[in-house]
């Protein structure tokens, strides 16, 4: 779009932080995929060795940042800015922490897609002001006309009613519940959130891009190299190179898990590639030279396709990302926000007809090999049984993410019962009586105790399933289950929940699914 951007890739010392000088417009801040805290910690809270990214990434950065370039604009974005932009539990220190954009102290944040970013920059660019100087250019923008960005305003501006103030979340944990019920069921409102003296103005999200946006953006020449400075360039190499020849199809995703994050970065609208970029982009890369495509990407694969009908009142809005005018059906039905089986969710088999073209694509070469990596639901894909039948035609090993098998655990998680795991199962095997299941588990998550993980454990040995992918829940900002650990009530139904707190029931709830020469150590 004729902007030139530039990276400064896990500054550490001064000089990092001024290798590119002063910006013609701002700094875009963020901390990488991955929150700073949970990069630096351990479910147990151990600190990692060689983690390259400082605690509290975004307040470092930014408040070098504004020591060495005064004045100059600052604009926070990425995952960390995302779960952590309204007041949040913070699992190292054990409290609440005010948002992010106030912790930090920096100009904006943008929690919405590309049109975000690429509308203030063509607002900043027509402005006669001091480019750079935020409260110069603040006027200009027109800020509460950009969805996907959150400001700061004053007490005059207010014009709605307000979120519980981080302050009030202090004092009560009542007040925290509700403010987190608040925003899971109006995820694409507009919030103001009171904070100290001052108040956070979170604009309404951004709509999900079209097939076009995405297929503009997912076609531009990216190199699938990690930056040449990265200070750990040789060893993480390794651990890229299947993403090197792995093949994004979209973003988003409605499971609604109450302990998951992507809803809050990438949305529950499911925002997709066209199949015929897909497949360009895969003839392209067999045609230079890659034998292997590794995998499909989105959150869950099995949601190609899917869309929610109550998305079905179109608006049109200029898109800065293919420079013209587009029409997005936006929702203005309220909801409970339960998506999986719900009757306005439509799930199709869009994936089958992909995977057969891709198939023909293959066979141009009998040296290609494609390949699926990614998990699906296995839920959601009861209702696509065909889909099944060909997704296991390129796969050695189906993740699943059951997360577990009780029914209390499984209503906090917001996840399908165990029956629903059992039937799949059975007709899993119907197909693919020889190939292993890998499920991922999750232990001592709120509603769990030791007697639903023997339980778990017993439901394994009855299906001869491996169990080699379980995790310790760890509170992530944001969640509904992480406001469930911190005040021990389900916001949504106030149900009070069993949580388990200590490092050593945690650990024991995870070593009940091992046997014992596979126990965990203290730093797992």
């Amino acid at each position: 779009k004729g902007f030139k951007v530039g990276i400064i890739p896990q500054p550490i010392n001064d000089l990092d932080y001024q290798v590119c000088g002063r910006p013609k417009y701002f700094f875009c801040i963020s901390s990488g995929l991955l929150d700073s805290m949970l990069a630096n910690y351990t479910p147990m809270l151990k600190k990692r060795e060689n983690i390259l990214v400082p605690e509290r990434a975004l307040q470092v950065y930014t408040q070098k940042i504004k020591s060495f370039y005064k004045g100059c604009m600052t604009i926070l974005g990425g995952l960390e800015s995302n779960i952590r932009r309204f007041t949040h539990f913070d699992y190292r220190t054990n409290k609440l922490r005010s948002g992010i954009l106030h912790d930090t102290k920096a100009d904006l944040l943008i929690f919405g897609n590309e049109r975000a970013i690429l509308t203030i920059l063509n607002r900043i660019k027509i402005t006669k002001e001091a480019k750079t100087d935020f409260e110069k250019v603040k006027d200009s923008l027109d800020l509460k006309t950009i969805p996907g960005i959150a400001y700061r305003i004053k007490k005059e501006e207010v014009d709605q009613p307000l979120l519980p103030s981080f302050e009030d979340c202090e004092k009560n944990k009542e007040s925290f519940s509700e403010l987190t019920k608040q925003i899971y069921l109006n995820q694409e409102s507009s919030f103001i959130e009171p904070c100290g003296l001052g108040f956070i103005k979170h604009n309404e999200n951004t709509l999900s891009l079209t097939e076009e946006e995405m297929d503009y953006i997912y076609e531009l020449p990216f190199t699938r190299e990690l930056h040449p400075k990265t200070k750990n360039l040789y060893e993480l190499k390794e651990h890229i190179q299947k993403l090197r020849n792995s093949v994004i199809m979209g973003r988003g995703c409605w499971g609604s898990c109450s302990f998951c994050i992507i809803p809050l970065v990438q949305g529950k609208q499911i925002s997709q590639r066209s199949k015929e970029s897909i497949l360009k982009e895969i003839k392209n890369l067999y045609q230079e030279g890659q034998r292997i495509i590794s995998d499909l990407t989105m959150p869950t694969i099995n949601m190609y396709g899917s869309k929610c009908l109550l998305y079905n009142v179109p608006e049109k809005l200029y898109s800065p990302v293919v420079q013209k005018t587009i029409t997005i059906n936006k929702k203005i039905q309220s909801c409970n926000q339960n998506c999986v089986g719900c009757k306005f969710r439509k799930v199709n088999i869009d994936l089958t007809f992909l995977l057969k073209d891709i198939e023909k694509v293959r066979r141009n070469n009998p040296r290609n090999i494609f390949e699926l990596r990614s998990a699906i639901r296995h839920d959601i894909i009861l209702e696509q049984k065909d889909l099944l039948k060909e997704i296991l035609k390129y796969v050695t090993r189906l993740k699943i993410a059951p997360e577990h098998t009780s029914k209390n655990v499984l209503k906090a998680m917001n996840k399908s019962n165990p029956g629903t795991f059992e039937e799949f199962i059975y007709f899993y095997k119907s197909l693919n009586p020889h190939s292993p299941l890998v499920p991922y588990f999750i232990a001592a998550h709120p509603g769990c105790t030791k007697k639903d993980m023997e339980e778990l454990k017993k439901f394994c040995e009855k299906y001869n399933l491996k169990v080699n992918l379980t995790q310790i829940f760890t509170p992530t900002p944001g969640t509904m289950s992480t406001c469930m650990y911190y005040t021990g009530e389900n916001p949504i139904t106030k149900e009070k929940l069993y949580v388990p707190r200590t490092f050593r029931e945690k650990k024991d709830q995870k070593n009940i699914l091992f046997s014992n020469e596979d126990l965990i150590d203290e730093n797992a």
